[in-house]
């Protein structure tokens, strides 16, 4: 098994692609290609934009997996704000 191979096990989002990424990022100790990364830090500015968690009509438009890496790394109050 190649290197890449390898490497795309790590994010979970690559099953779906063909072909496989050959460069891989890093999010918070996590190993994402560079289409999970782009998501993220787009996940994780409309979040800051508003203050709060996106609404559903947004969120619908971003992965579980992208949703649940930027919930667990951004600081937010209990009701999803931003401290």
């Amino acid at each position: 098994m190649s290197i890449n191979q390898e490497m795309a096990k790590q994010c979970k989002c690559c099953g779906k692609h063909v072909p496989l990424p050959t460069v891989f990022k890093e999010y918070n100790g996590t190993i994402v290609c560079p289409t999970t990364y782009s998501n993220i830090m787009e996940y994780k500015r409309i979040w800051k934009d508003s203050g709060r968690r996106p609404s559903g009509n947004v969120r619908k438009h971003f992965s579980d997996y992208v949703q649940q890496i930027v919930e667990t790394s951004i600081d937010k109050n209990e009701d999803g704000t931003i401290q």
